[in-house]
Protein backbone atom coordinates (compact mmCIF):
# COMPACT_ATOMS: atom_id res chain seq x y z
CA UNK A 1 0.00 0.00 0.00
CA UNK A 2 1.45 3.34 -1.05
CA UNK A 3 1.89 6.08 1.50
CA UNK A 4 0.90 9.68 0.89
CA UNK A 5 3.61 11.88 2.38
CA UNK A 6 3.37 15.53 3.31
CA UNK A 7 5.87 17.88 4.91
CA UNK A 8 5.32 20.33 7.71
CA UNK A 9 7.72 22.90 9.12
CA UNK A 10 8.21 23.14 12.84
CA UNK A 11 10.59 24.75 15.30
CA UNK A 12 12.14 22.77 18.14
CA UNK A 13 14.06 24.35 21.00
CA UNK A 14 17.18 23.51 22.92
CA UNK A 15 18.07 25.09 26.25
CA UNK A 16 21.27 25.68 28.15
CA UNK A 17 21.58 23.24 31.03
CA UNK A 18 23.70 25.41 33.30
CA UNK A 19 24.32 29.10 33.86
CA UNK A 20 26.50 30.52 31.13
CA UNK A 21 29.63 32.19 32.61
CA UNK A 22 29.68 35.97 32.26
CA UNK A 23 32.83 35.89 30.15
CA UNK A 24 31.27 33.48 27.66
CA UNK A 25 28.01 35.42 27.57
CA UNK A 26 29.91 38.63 26.80
CA UNK A 27 31.56 36.94 23.82
CA UNK A 28 28.15 35.89 22.49
CA UNK A 29 26.73 39.35 23.15
CA UNK A 30 29.57 40.88 21.11
CA UNK A 31 28.48 38.75 18.14
CA UNK A 32 24.82 39.73 18.63
CA UNK A 33 25.74 43.43 18.75
CA UNK A 34 27.72 43.26 15.49
CA UNK A 35 25.00 41.10 13.94
CA UNK A 36 22.52 43.88 14.69
CA UNK A 37 24.81 46.49 13.13
CA UNK A 38 25.15 44.47 9.93
CA UNK A 39 21.38 44.08 9.66
CA UNK A 40 20.84 47.81 10.14
CA UNK A 41 23.47 48.55 7.49
CA UNK A 42 21.57 46.34 5.04
CA UNK A 43 18.26 47.92 6.03
CA UNK A 44 19.64 51.41 5.50
CA UNK A 45 21.19 50.73 2.10
CA UNK A 46 18.85 48.18 0.53
CA UNK A 47 15.32 48.59 1.88
CA UNK A 48 14.44 51.45 -0.47
CA UNK A 49 12.87 51.47 -3.92
CA UNK A 50 16.20 51.99 -5.67
CA UNK A 51 17.53 48.67 -4.35
CA UNK A 52 14.56 46.54 -5.39
CA UNK A 53 16.39 44.96 -8.39
CA UNK A 54 19.25 43.91 -6.08
CA UNK A 55 17.43 42.00 -3.37
CA UNK A 56 16.34 39.07 -5.57
CA UNK A 57 18.04 36.68 -5.10
CA UNK A 58 20.46 38.82 -3.06
CA UNK A 59 23.91 37.91 -4.32
CA UNK A 60 24.46 41.46 -5.59
CA UNK A 61 23.91 42.69 -2.05
CA UNK A 62 26.25 40.03 -0.73
CA UNK A 63 29.02 41.11 -3.11
CA UNK A 64 28.55 44.80 -2.32
CA UNK A 65 28.54 44.11 1.40
CA UNK A 66 31.77 42.16 1.03
CA UNK A 67 33.36 45.10 -0.78
CA UNK A 68 32.08 47.60 1.81
CA UNK A 69 34.73 46.60 4.36
CA UNK A 70 32.16 46.47 7.17
CA UNK A 71 33.07 42.93 8.17
CA UNK A 72 36.72 43.88 8.54
CA UNK A 73 35.89 46.95 10.62
CA UNK A 74 33.71 44.91 12.97
CA UNK A 75 36.05 41.93 13.07
CA UNK A 76 33.03 39.66 12.61
CA UNK A 77 33.61 36.14 11.23
CA UNK A 78 32.12 35.60 7.79
CA UNK A 79 29.76 32.86 9.01
CA UNK A 80 27.91 35.44 11.12
CA UNK A 81 28.34 38.32 8.68
CA UNK A 82 26.63 36.60 5.76
CA UNK A 83 23.90 35.15 7.99
CA UNK A 84 23.08 38.70 9.10
CA UNK A 85 22.97 39.90 5.49
CA UNK A 86 20.49 37.28 4.33
CA UNK A 87 18.52 37.56 7.55
CA UNK A 88 18.05 41.27 6.83
CA UNK A 89 17.24 40.58 3.18
CA UNK A 90 14.53 38.19 4.31
CA UNK A 91 13.02 40.96 6.42
CA UNK A 92 13.18 43.40 3.48
CA UNK A 93 11.48 40.91 1.16
CA UNK A 94 8.75 40.39 3.75
CA UNK A 95 8.30 44.16 3.93
CA UNK A 96 7.92 44.32 0.16
CA UNK A 97 5.29 41.57 0.30
CA UNK A 98 3.43 43.50 2.99
CA UNK A 99 3.63 46.68 0.90
CA UNK A 100 2.26 44.95 -2.20
CA UNK A 101 -0.61 43.48 -0.22
CA UNK A 102 -1.52 46.91 1.15
CA UNK A 103 -1.36 48.48 -2.31
CA UNK A 104 -3.53 45.73 -3.82
CA UNK A 105 -6.07 46.22 -1.03
CA UNK A 106 -6.19 49.96 -1.72
CA UNK A 107 -6.61 49.30 -5.44
CA UNK A 108 -9.69 47.18 -4.70
CA UNK A 109 -11.16 49.86 -2.42
CA UNK A 110 -10.43 52.86 -4.65
CA UNK A 111 -13.75 53.85 -6.22
CA UNK A 112 -12.04 56.26 -8.64
CA UNK A 113 -10.42 53.39 -10.54
CA UNK A 114 -12.18 51.73 -13.45
CA UNK A 115 -12.01 47.95 -14.02
CA UNK A 116 -9.47 48.61 -16.79
CA UNK A 117 -7.36 50.68 -14.37
CA UNK A 118 -7.39 47.89 -11.80
CA UNK A 119 -6.50 45.31 -14.43
CA UNK A 120 -3.53 47.41 -15.53
CA UNK A 121 -2.26 47.95 -11.98
CA UNK A 122 -2.59 44.29 -11.04
CA UNK A 123 -0.74 43.24 -14.17
CA UNK A 124 2.25 45.53 -13.61
CA UNK A 125 2.44 44.53 -9.94
CA UNK A 126 2.58 40.83 -10.75
CA UNK A 127 5.11 41.27 -13.55
CA UNK A 128 8.26 41.99 -11.53
CA UNK A 129 10.20 43.66 -14.35
CA UNK A 130 7.25 45.96 -15.04
CA UNK A 131 6.86 46.76 -11.36
CA UNK A 132 10.55 47.61 -10.91
CA UNK A 133 10.85 49.81 -13.98
CA UNK A 134 7.71 51.78 -13.08
CA UNK A 135 8.97 52.45 -9.55
CA UNK A 136 12.37 53.46 -10.91
CA UNK A 137 10.70 55.61 -13.60
CA UNK A 138 12.44 53.86 -16.46
CA UNK A 139 11.10 52.83 -19.90
CA UNK A 140 9.36 49.46 -19.80
CA UNK A 141 10.93 46.82 -22.06
CA UNK A 142 9.65 43.26 -21.81
CA UNK A 143 10.03 39.98 -23.63
CA UNK A 144 7.81 39.68 -26.69
CA UNK A 145 5.07 37.57 -25.08
CA UNK A 146 4.85 39.90 -22.07
CA UNK A 147 5.16 43.02 -24.21
CA UNK A 148 2.12 42.01 -26.24
CA UNK A 149 0.05 41.52 -23.09
CA UNK A 150 1.28 44.81 -21.68
CA UNK A 151 0.44 46.69 -24.87
CA UNK A 152 -3.09 45.28 -24.84
CA UNK A 153 -3.93 46.27 -21.25
CA UNK A 154 -2.40 49.75 -21.47
CA UNK A 155 -4.74 50.69 -24.28
CA UNK A 156 -7.52 52.96 -23.10
CA UNK A 157 -6.04 53.82 -19.68
CA UNK A 158 -4.12 56.84 -18.43
CA UNK A 159 -0.81 55.06 -18.02
CA UNK A 160 1.05 58.05 -16.57
CA UNK A 161 -1.63 58.70 -13.93
CA UNK A 162 -1.76 55.04 -12.88
CA UNK A 163 2.02 54.76 -12.65
CA UNK A 164 2.12 57.87 -10.48
CA UNK A 165 -0.62 56.41 -8.28
CA UNK A 166 1.33 53.17 -7.91
CA UNK A 167 4.52 55.02 -6.92
CA UNK A 168 2.65 57.08 -4.32
CA UNK A 169 1.09 53.99 -2.82
CA UNK A 170 4.43 52.18 -2.56
CA UNK A 171 6.16 55.19 -1.00
CA UNK A 172 3.31 55.46 1.50
CA UNK A 173 3.58 51.90 2.79
CA UNK A 174 7.25 51.03 2.22
CA UNK A 175 9.27 52.12 5.23
CA UNK A 176 12.95 51.72 5.85
CA UNK A 177 13.60 49.19 8.57
CA UNK A 178 15.67 49.37 11.74
CA UNK A 179 16.24 47.08 14.69
CA UNK A 180 17.66 47.50 18.17
CA UNK A 181 17.56 43.80 18.94
CA UNK A 182 20.98 42.70 20.15
CA UNK A 183 19.79 39.55 21.88
CA UNK A 184 20.44 36.89 19.28
CA UNK A 185 21.97 35.80 15.99
CA UNK A 186 21.83 33.05 13.39
CA UNK A 187 24.63 30.56 12.99
CA UNK A 188 25.37 28.01 10.27
CA UNK A 189 26.80 24.54 10.80
CA UNK A 190 30.30 25.87 10.05
CA UNK A 191 30.26 27.96 13.23
CA UNK A 192 29.20 25.33 15.77
CA UNK A 193 29.53 21.70 16.66
CA UNK A 194 27.96 19.44 19.22
CA UNK A 195 30.19 17.56 21.61
CA UNK A 196 31.04 16.68 25.17
CA UNK A 197 33.02 18.62 27.73
CA UNK A 198 33.74 16.28 30.55
CA UNK A 199 30.45 14.70 31.55
CA UNK A 200 28.34 17.44 29.95
CA UNK A 201 26.90 17.32 26.46
CA UNK A 202 26.46 20.64 24.72
CA UNK A 203 27.33 22.87 21.81
CA UNK A 204 30.56 24.68 20.91
CA UNK A 205 29.84 28.09 19.30
CA UNK A 206 32.46 30.14 17.46
CA UNK A 207 33.30 33.62 18.72
CA UNK A 208 35.03 36.67 17.26
CA UNK A 209 38.35 35.30 18.48
CA UNK A 210 40.09 33.14 15.92
CA UNK A 211 39.81 29.40 16.70
CA UNK A 212 38.05 30.15 20.01
CA UNK A 213 34.69 28.61 20.85
CA UNK A 214 32.52 28.78 23.93
CA UNK A 215 30.94 25.61 25.28
CA UNK A 216 27.29 25.71 26.35
CA UNK A 217 25.91 22.61 28.16
CA UNK A 218 22.45 21.62 26.90
CA UNK A 219 19.50 19.91 28.54
CA UNK A 220 19.22 17.28 25.77
CA UNK A 221 21.52 15.19 23.60
CA UNK A 222 19.99 16.09 20.23
CA UNK A 223 22.31 17.16 17.45
CA UNK A 224 21.52 19.07 14.26
CA UNK A 225 23.43 20.18 11.18
CA UNK A 226 21.45 23.15 9.93
CA UNK A 227 21.20 26.86 10.56
CA UNK A 228 20.29 27.69 14.15
CA UNK A 229 19.19 30.85 15.88
CA UNK A 230 20.74 31.60 19.27
CA UNK A 231 18.65 33.61 21.74
CA UNK A 232 20.63 35.26 24.54
CA UNK A 233 19.29 35.93 28.04
CA UNK A 234 22.20 37.67 29.79
CA UNK A 235 20.32 38.53 32.99
CA UNK A 236 19.32 34.91 33.52
CA UNK A 237 22.64 33.55 32.25
CA UNK A 238 20.86 31.30 29.76
CA UNK A 239 20.47 30.75 26.03
CA UNK A 240 17.79 29.18 23.87
CA UNK A 241 18.39 27.63 20.46
CA UNK A 242 15.74 27.58 17.72
CA UNK A 243 16.02 24.72 15.23
CA UNK A 244 13.80 24.90 12.15
CA UNK A 245 12.98 21.42 10.84
CA UNK A 246 11.03 19.99 7.94
CA UNK A 247 9.24 16.87 9.12
CA UNK A 248 7.39 14.35 6.99
CA UNK A 249 3.80 13.57 7.85
CA UNK A 250 2.70 10.19 6.61
CA UNK A 251 -1.02 9.76 5.94
CA UNK A 252 -2.03 6.16 5.35
CA UNK A 253 -4.88 5.67 2.87
CA UNK A 254 -8.00 4.46 4.62
CA UNK A 255 -6.74 5.62 8.02
CA UNK A 256 -9.82 7.66 8.85
CA UNK A 257 -13.01 7.44 10.82
CA UNK A 258 -16.45 8.99 10.56
CA UNK A 259 -17.89 10.59 13.66
CA UNK A 260 -21.14 12.24 14.61
CA UNK A 261 -20.82 15.85 15.72
CA UNK A 262 -23.51 17.83 17.53
CA UNK A 263 -23.33 21.60 18.08
CA UNK A 264 -24.63 22.47 21.53
CA UNK A 265 -25.69 25.50 23.53
CA UNK A 266 -23.87 24.74 26.78
CA UNK A 267 -21.00 22.80 25.16
CA UNK A 268 -19.51 23.73 21.82
CA UNK A 269 -19.31 20.20 20.35
CA UNK A 270 -20.26 16.69 21.46
CA UNK A 271 -19.22 13.59 19.49
CA UNK A 272 -21.20 10.40 19.07
CA UNK A 273 -18.78 8.76 21.51
CA UNK A 274 -19.61 11.27 24.24
CA UNK A 275 -16.46 13.38 24.01
CA UNK A 276 -17.12 17.00 24.92
CA UNK A 277 -15.18 19.93 23.46
CA UNK A 278 -15.62 23.48 24.72
CA UNK A 279 -17.30 22.52 27.96
CA UNK A 280 -17.33 26.12 29.25
CA UNK A 281 -18.73 27.54 26.04
CA UNK A 282 -21.96 28.77 27.63
CA UNK A 283 -20.18 30.54 30.51
CA UNK A 284 -17.80 32.24 28.10
CA UNK A 285 -20.75 33.30 25.97
CA UNK A 286 -22.55 34.76 28.99
CA UNK A 287 -19.44 36.69 30.05
CA UNK A 288 -19.02 38.04 26.53
CA UNK A 289 -22.67 39.09 26.38
CA UNK A 290 -22.39 40.86 29.74
CA UNK A 291 -19.18 42.60 28.61
CA UNK A 292 -20.85 43.85 25.43
CA UNK A 293 -23.95 44.94 27.34
CA UNK A 294 -21.91 47.00 29.81
CA UNK A 295 -19.98 48.53 26.95
CA UNK A 296 -23.19 49.57 25.23
CA UNK A 297 -24.52 51.10 28.44
CA UNK A 298 -21.32 53.10 28.94
CA UNK A 299 -21.44 54.21 25.32
CA UNK A 300 -25.02 55.44 25.69
CA UNK A 301 -24.17 57.34 28.88
CA UNK A 302 -21.19 59.02 27.23
CA UNK A 303 -23.24 60.04 24.22
CA UNK A 304 -26.04 61.38 26.41
CA UNK A 305 -23.66 63.42 28.56
CA UNK A 306 -21.96 64.77 25.50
Amino acid sequence: MSLAEKSVFKTVHQYSGKLVPNADMEKLEAIAKDYCQVKNYVYQHYSGIGSLPKIYPGYTVQNEMTASGLRTRLGLPSVFFYCAIFDALGDIKSRWSYTKNKVEKNIRKNLNLTPEDRHYLRFVMKQSQCFETILLEKPITLRQEWQESYDSIRTGVDEHRLNQYLRRQVRKHLQKMHTNAENGFSVTAKAYRYGNNGSSHGIYISTKENRKRVFIPLTDNNQYSRQLFIHLYPKEGKIKIDVHLQAKVIARPGYCNEIGLAVGMTEMFVTDQGNIYGGRYSSYQMELTEYVRKGMVCYQIVVYNF
